[in-house]
């Protein structure tokens, strides 16, 4: 009999019940949902795969871009994206008389997702303005031809770090593609970003 005091006696505080909190109230909860907004800027790299004049592309070129975003309390963001992308240019075609180049002029619905507190990732899609422009220096003509593609986007992994009260410096890697010119590049633009 003795041993069943002893085993009761031990279990006993075991059936005490303990408060523990569910969450601790640290810094890592997340923050109210709040907006962000950013400008980028950096150089790209055109996947050539013109066939006509292909040795006279010029694969690297520009891009800027500016984008808002809703950031919800958890990992989860959504927002629009416009800017202007130079996917290539051509100089020096046939005696350097014609010259040629693509540009795109996003206008994007973005949703992202924050891996780390400072990593996160973005995929965006939407209608692009495409400006394809040539020029003939012996014909002394200019062509500016302008049409929309609709199935366009683009997939990025960013970092950014905290400079100060909502001000963010980072970096992109952003795969751009247009699926009306069947055209894509890879751009490094420097990101520029405020949280309000």
């Amino acid at each position: 009999m003795p041993n069943y005091r002893t085993l009761l006696f031990l279990l006993l505080p075991a059936l005490y019940p303990v408060v523990l909190p569910a969450q601790n109230n640290s810094k890592d909860y997340p923050l109210d949902a709040h907006f962000t907004g950013s400008l980028s800027a950096g150089p790209n790299f055109y996947f050539n795969n013109i066939k006509t004049f292909g040795d006279h592309v010029k694969p690297f070129n520009y891009s800027f871009f500016g984008r808002i975003m809703w950031n919800s309390r958890y990992l989860v963001s959504l927002g629009i994206e416009t800017g202007y992308n130079k996917f290539y240019r051509v100089n020096g075609y046939e005696n350097d008389a014609i010259r040629a180049s693509l540009a795109a002029i996003p206008l994007h619905l973005v949703i992202g997702m924050r891996i780390t507190k400072s990593v996160y990732t973005h995929f965006s899609f939407g209608p692009s303005l495409l400006l394809n422009a040539a020029s003939s220096e012996t014909l002394e003509n200019h062509v500016l031809n302008k049409v929309f593609s609709l199935a366009d986007g683009s997939f990025c992994v960013g970092y950014r770090r905290h400079l100060k009260k909502g001000l963010n410096l980072g970096l992109e890697l952003k795969l751009n593609f247009s699926t009306k010119a069947t055209d894509l590049n890879l751009a490094l633009p420097v990101v520029l970003s405020y949280d309000f």
